[in-house]
């Protein structure tokens, strides 16, 4: 098949839909497919991904996004992009996001009368508050409504998110689940070199990956952290995170003593930095998924989050980890003092984190979405 996939985001960008992305585009090209991505330029230069022969990336110029510069913008109908694809004659088109270079592919697809899938990553009416905008989610989710409405079918991440959009009104919605490298992300890599360096190997590491952004609720983790204190512990907790994003200097700021940044982790430096904490600490509910809980159970790690949101997907309380009320600092730090006083509960949890990773491949992942690419071509 020949597949055509237009997204707001692509390596060197910085998010979970980036990391997917490009994991699926070398997937579709290590199983016969030709490729075309049509994606931005990210206005923070990193250098390009290289990609296999079978793909071909066509850049669009773009601009940050205003109150959200983690996001680039592609200049809508870029020309250079109409000739690609009308040159590459895709059998079906994928709409990966939603917004200018997402309006460009579904301008083309209805042109050419190729067939249509949209996929729904990113929560983005539930982050609009988080900068001021809240009065507009229903906007929001009118033109989400529309917009995947020109999609024969809309895939999302889990479960509780078709659920979501289908409330919302979106129809023929199907999960696309997501994957995680087990070799990559495991419990071998844990260093005690690293434990010393950011504490103590007696310590409790309390670990979180992800962008530095408002909707994370990094304050929430803070506060709890704080009032961990409050709890006689068998042992001192620490607390790390893996990240950055244009809100890392005022993520600092919030911090409270003691916390430690590591900045952007990737490769063996990311898979170190898991296996040696002791526990996953994830705040955010606006999640659709949450691709690094599925990273942090590979690595064997136990998952305090909220019960909202993606996290509810893969997160099963007392037993791969602990839910507890969102926006809550009180609930998340018991949470986590229940685990820092119970090693044989974390270890049973570690054990059954790692199991819940196994069983969730890539390979498995992405079968329900090239499935569809296949029906949607033959027709």
């Amino acid at each position: 098949m020949r597949i055509a996939l237009f997204s707001e985001t692509f390596p060197p960008q910085r998010t979970g839909v980036a990391v997917v992305l490009e994991r699926l585009v070398r997937h579709l090209a290590q199983q016969g497919h030709e490729v075309l991505l049509a994606a931005p330029v990210s206005w923070r230069p990193r250098g390009d991904v290289a990609l296999p022969g079978e793909v071909r990336l066509v850049r669009v110029p773009g601009v940050p996004l205003p109150l959200y510069p983690d996001l680039t913008l592609g200049i809508p109908h870029y020309p250079a992009v109409g000739r690609a694809v009308r040159a590459f004659r895709p059998d079906v088109v994928h709409l990966v996001t939603e917004y200018t270079i997402g309006l460009t592919g579904l301008r083309l697809a209805r042109r050419l009368g190729v067939p249509a899938v949209s996929s729904f990553h990113s929560n983005i009416p539930g982050t609009l508050p988080y900068y001021g905008l809240g009065w507009a989610r229903e906007r929001c989710w009118a033109y989400l409504r529309w917009f995947h409405s020109h999609a024969r079918v809309t895939f999302c991440p889990s479960e509780t998110n078709r659920r979501v959009l289908e409330t919302q009104g979106f129809r023929n919605v199907r999960v696309w689940a997501r994957g995680v490298d087990t070799d990559l992300f495991a419990p071998r890599h844990r260093s005690e070199a690293l434990r010393q360096r950011n504490g103590s190997g007696k310590d409790l590491h309390l670990l979180y990956v992800g962008r530095l952004a408002p909707e994370k609720d990094l304050p929430v983790l803070f506060e709890a952290y704080k009032r961990l204190a409050r709890f006689r512990l068998p042992q001192d907790i620490r607390l790390t995170l893996v990240g950055d994003g244009s809100y890392s200097a005022k993520t600092r700021s919030q911090a409270p003593p003691g916390v430690t940044f590591t900045g952007h982790l990737e490769g063996t430096e990311l898979s170190r930095a898991y296996s040696s904490a002791d526990v996953f600490v994830f705040p955010s509910r606006v999640e659709t998924l949450g691709n690094v809980v599925l990273e942090a159970f590979a690595s064997g790690l136990p998952v305090v989050g909220v019960a909202e949101g993606g996290t509810l997907e893969n997160v099963v309380d007392g037993v791969n980890g602990v839910l507890c009320a969102p926006g809550d600092p009180d609930a998340l730090a018991a949470a986590v003092a229940r685990l820092a006083g119970d090693a044989d509960l974390r270890r049973r949890m570690s054990a059954n984190a790692r199991s819940w990773a196994e069983e969730r491949t890539w390979e498995r992942a992405f079968a329900p979405l090239t499935a569809a690419y296949r029906e949607l071509a033959s027709h």
